[in-house]
């Protein structure tokens, strides 16, 4: 190794996994390796790392990225769309899928050329990169190993607050499911990929002994782990996962932050109740079965209604997360998905406008959709006076509504719905921004 130069891997708003992997592999080739979270620190660097995990960070960082004297290498859940990000970031290099084997062939061109441009990496798979006005993607990088990982812990750690917990940890990659909303199986695959027991026990130890205290666990649907076909889940892998963990942290402090209501059964909600903080996360998102269809989601709204009871038998607390104005999304289709939020009386409830993904289904459908046909900018007759479209119309309701019909029912106070207001308006403006963005012709 002849480059000395210390490599910043850059994560916007908080220390995502992904990062922190990415940082602990470039130490593991031995570099010099630093974490960064946010801009506001200046960057020392000649070679930067950026992990970007939400389209909102496609929109919010340009100006520093401008200002960034360094060669920028984009990766992260958004590189579905390469093209996407090179048309409006100014960064140098995109890495395309599973990062892992990529970075270490990105290093080796930093160790035979003082100064690439994106061109350099002409001959490497899994990079997209700008010539001239055109983009060039070599192509996707092929599948990591799952084995071996170690990632990189900031000493903050245990100031992280990502909903409650200081990381979420992988246990496995992939998702057989084919929602339309969703990047996970575009981005690691529909075959279920999971880590070894002992390595994910190991780096668990690992983030404990660096300070981190509440863990989540992640990959998708967690009940997934150790499966090798959808719809049939590996109870005992699942649940020995659950079991080993929470030997290491206490059953308080690790969380399970989603599964599918058609992945779980007795022994998965025992488990949960045992070695976990006793809540479940359903992906639930409309009580229309149309929609439901319509999103590719796989479930039905009477197996939403057994999932729920099931968990309510083993004492589980339940929350669900709910998606309106999906396009095609009738008023009669979301009143039943207000009615089912109502019926289920959960203990918690998340709510989000449909965010379109680039590279996603939902993506290219709404990439197709006109600005007319698009509720999203339909304006509101209801609440004229907030300018709202009608898709924050429906947020708005059903996020004022799941208030009043959780199971511990919350006053709705001035400044409570002032929040709801300003949540909705923070929604919408990111979305309409990313749909502009996704429907802007994009030289190639």
């Amino acid at each position: 190794m002849s480059y000395k130069k210390p490599i910043t891997v850059l994560t916007p708003e908080f220390y995502s996994y992904g990062a922190l992997l990415i940082a602990g592999l470039i130490q593991k080739y031995g570099y010099d390796v630093k974490l960064q979270k946010g801009f506001d620190e200046k960057i020392e660097s000649d070679i930067v790392f950026i992990s970007l995990q939400s389209t909102i960070h496609l929109l919010n960082y340009i100006e520093e990225l401008k200002n960034m004297d360094a060669f920028t290498i984009v990766g992260g859940p958004v590189t579905l769309s390469p093209e996407l990000i090179l048309e409006f970031l100014p960064v140098d290099l995109v890495v395309i899928g599973e990062g892992e084997n990529t970075i270490y062939n990105i290093l080796r061109v930093f160790e035979n050329i003082t100064n690439p441009t994106g061109t350099d990496f002409k001959d490497m798979s899994g990079v997209a990169f700008k010539n001239g006005t055109n983009t060039i993607i070599t192509g996707k990088g092929s599948p990591a190993s799952l084995d071996g990982h170690l990632s990189m812990v900031p000493n903050n750690i245990s100031s992280e607050n990502i909903r409650g917990a200081n990381v979420y940890l992988e246990t496995h990659r992939g998702c057989p499911g084919n929602c339309g909303f969703c990047g996970v199986p575009c981005f690691f695959g529909r075959k279920v990929r999971s880590r070894p027991l002992k390595d994910i026990l190991k780096e668990v130890e690992h983030f404990l002994r660096n300070g981190a205290q509440r863990i989540a666990i992640s990959g998708g649907t967690g009940s997934l782990y150790g499966s090798s076909k959808f719809k049939n889940v590996d109870d005992e892998a699942f649940v020995e996962l659950l079991r080993e963990i929470s030997n290491l942290t206490g059953p308080k402090n690790l969380t399970i932050p989603d599964i599918r209501v058609d992945l779980i059964s007795d022994d998965i909600l025992e488990a949960i109740n045992k070695y976990t903080n006793g809540w479940v996360f359903f992906g639930i998102e409309s009580g229309s079965d149309r929609v439901l269809k319509h999103m590719q989601k796989g479930i039905t709204v009477d197996q939403i209604r057994e999932a729920v009871d099931m968990a309510r038998k083993h004492n589980i607390k339940t929350a669900g997360s709910f998606i309106v104005a999906y396009p095609g999304e009738e008023e009669e289709d979301f009143q039943a998905t207000i009615d089912l939020a109502d019926d289920l009386m959960l203990d918690d409830y998340f709510i989000s406008i449909a965010e379109p993904i680039p590279g996603t289904d939902l993506g290219d459908e709404i990439l197709n959709l006109s600005f007319e046909d698009n509720i999203l900018f339909q304006k509101s007759q209801k609440y004229a006076k907030h300018d709202f479209s009608i898709a924050e119309e429906r947020a708005l309701d059903l996020m004022m509504e799941s208030y009043i019909f959780r199971s511990y029912p919350v006053p709705m106070t001035q400044a409570l719905l002032k929040n709801l207001i300003d949540e909705v308006k923070s929604q919408g403006n990111h979305i309409k921004r990313v749909t502009e963005l996704i429907k802007t012709p994009i030289k190639r």
